[in-house]
């Protein structure tokens, strides 16, 4: 199970991605990338990195989404 910080680390790189890859890339391309960039943040230990690779296989679909939906129609800032 991810810590609340882990998840805030991860969500905050997800936010960070330029959009065309999050939508572009392909799921394995987007994993490994985001994968490899919070272990750059945080000191993942095993758990933590299988934690997240299992949340990433189960939540790319709505990281694309959420996307495509802020190309598509910016939220007004």
């Amino acid at each position: 199970m991810l810590s609340p910080a882990l998840l805030h680390d991860l969500w905050q790189l997800i936010e960070e991605l330029p959009t065309y890859a999050l939508i572009r890339w392909d799921d394995i391309r987007l994993a490994s990338w985001l994968l490899e960039h919070i272990e750059h943040r945080c000191r993942l230990n095993a758990e933590d990195h299988k934690s997240i690779e299992k949340y990433l296989d189960s939540h790319l679909l709505l990281i694309r989404e959420m996307a495509e939906s802020e190309e598509y129609h910016p939220l007004a800032v």
